[in-house]
């Protein structure tokens, strides 16, 4: 396959995945002019080994489902076919070998503990990192952090101009938990795939 120039590669559980990870995603996309934008799936994210995560075949398939008719996204299983805890500066490790530019998206709290994630270094070494705001972290504290980074790893940081979204997969599962339809939170194939599959059933 031949290398793309400006990949963006948006990493994440995705369980499930809303309306927010895709605003993301094309804001990424459109403002800086990005090939394409790949979802990728987590195996096992590190710092959810303990908690109850739906299997990776469904997460996977849900990205898909919310991603196909946009020709723009792809979606990659990289992180499921590597197994073991999905660690951010192993992938892109991995993917800076196929790809020439990476932007690595993130939301604005994974940004802002992005120090702290497994080697910090080897993140910014393989990527650029963009970001956007959300409820209670706004563009300056973004910025700040953004700074910080440049002066101690050498990063590339983008903040992304968008609107804060309050959505999150917690409150989409609390609802499907209790049988209520999360209207405008959700691709709708997404929604049919949860009621065909039982997903976020039980409490």
């Amino acid at each position: 396959m031949n290398k793309k120039s400006y990949v963006g590669i948006f990493g994440g559980t995705f369980d499930p995945i809303h309306n927010g990870h895709l605003k993301l995603a094309k804001t990424a996309k459109t403002e800086l002019n990005l090939d394409n934008v790949i979802f990728m799936p987590a195996y096992i994210p590190p710092h959810k080994q303990n908690k109850n995560v739906t299997p990776g075949e469904h997460r996977l398939m849900m990205t898909k489902l919310a991603t196909s008719d946009m020709d723009y996204f792809d979606v990659s299983d990289l992180e499921m076919r590597l197994e073991g805890a999905s660690y951010t500066a192993r992938t892109l490790t991995t993917l800076s070998e196929k790809y020439d530019r990476i932007v690595f998206i993130v939301g604005a709290d994974s940004f802002m503990a992005l120090d702290k994630w497994y080697h910090p270094e080897i993140i910014f070494e393989k990527a650029e990192i963009a970001c956007a705001y959300r409820d209670g972290i706004d563009e300056n504290m973004l910025s700040n952090k953004a700074e910080e980074y440049v002066l101690r790893f050498n990063a590339v940081c983008h903040v992304l101009h968008m609107d804060g979204i309050d959505i999150s997969s917690t409150i989409i599962r609390e609802k499907l938990q209790k049988n209520i339809k999360p209207d405008g939170l959700i691709p709708e194939s997404v929604y049919e795939y949860i009621k065909e599959n039982g997903l976020y059933h039980e409490v």
